[in-house]
């Protein structure tokens, strides 16, 4: 018998009634492109550092934004490496702090004005001296208390893949921060480039609610396609106004709607060419938290992490 709390049948049933109840879309804005203006790299002189360097004189050439660079690794005195970088890129290199790293990072972005940090993971080591078990503790830290987006840079690749010219925006469920998050998939794409919104409806959701209708109307059938219509009309505002966001700035743009036991919602992470990743993070007891750090552990590609409390 399921036997849910009270807490857990009350939380559920509100998040699908609220689903089911969005279908009038009504007039909808075109998505406005979020860019970036002052953005942070960090370094680590980690394997990773390469790539980041990549991505950050692209950023600076794409959209002519200012660059700040920061070395905040532990216990290394010498300002060389940060130093030598920022001369490299015509950018400014932030001054040598003590304490410990995720807090050099979070004065860095204070400091330099930051709107944007590019951040490897994990922070201070290798991907390929720790594998993919481990984020780090910087970056649960910047995920937890960041006032801007982080570009993690999780395993290094090659020249040959042109950087932001796929870029994909996926959110699971409900989500206060997927407006920004779109709005920064649309900043960051290229002119002739793509955007997939894709929405996952989680398994584990999908049988909480069938159980719970069940219990509560046993005549009524839920299905995972029901789910996922609802799911499409909860985010139609979104899906609209990136369209419209398409056809003003010149970019390809497509939807995706898939239950996360299909293997197309496990390929994400597995493209012959690296897409960016933009994930909106809801920081308050929401399921985008497992999924984030889901995808950090597990993708090879970029991963733009857009945050709301």
């Amino acid at each position: 018998m399921f036997d849910p709390t009270q807490r857990t049948v009350d939380h559920d049933v509100e998040t699908f009634v609220k689903m089911f109840e969005r279908a009038q879309v009504g007039e909808v804005a075109p998505v406005s492109p979020r860019k970036p203006q002052n953005v942070l790299l960090v370094l680590d002189a980690s394997t990773q550092d390469d790539l980041s360097i990549r991505v950050a004189r692209h950023l600076q050439k794409w959209f002519e934004c200012s660059l700040s660079v920061l070395d905040a690794r532990e216990q290394v005195d010498t300002n060389e490496l940060a130093d030598d970088v920022a001369t490299s890129l015509s950018a400014t290199a932030l001054p040598k702090a003590s304490g410990d790293s995720f807090e050099q990072i979070l004065d860095g972005i204070e400091s330099s004005g930051g709107d944007l940090i590019i951040v490897p993971c994990p922070y201070g080591r290798d991907y390929e001296a720790v594998g993919p078990d481990s984020s780090g503790t910087v970056i649960d830290v910047l995920l937890a208390r960041s006032p801007v987006p982080l570009l993690v840079v999780r395993k290094p690749y090659g020249d040959e893949d042109e950087l932001f010219h796929q870029v994909m925006l996926v959110l699971i469920g409900e989500n206060k921060a997927a407006p920004a998050a779109a709005a920064w998939a649309a900043g960051f794409v290229g002119h002739s480039g793509s955007v997939q919104l894709v929405l996952i409806l989680e398994e584990e959701f999908y049988n909480n609610v069938r159980s719970l209708m069940q219990e509560i109307a046993p005549d009524v059938e839920i299905s995972a396609d029901s789910l996922s219509s609802a799911l499409l009309k909860t985010h139609m505002h979104l899906h609209v106004g990136l369209q419209k966001a398409a056809e003003q700035s010149g970019f390809h743009y497509e939807l995706a709607v898939l239950r996360g036991d299909e293997p197309a919602a496990d390929s994400i992470d597995d493209r012959p060419k690296h897409p960016l990743l933009v994930l909106a993070l809801e920081r308050a007891d929401h399921a985008s938290q497992g999924h984030v750090h889901d995808h950090i552990r597990s993708s090879p590609n970029l991963l733009l992490i857009v945050s709301v409390d």
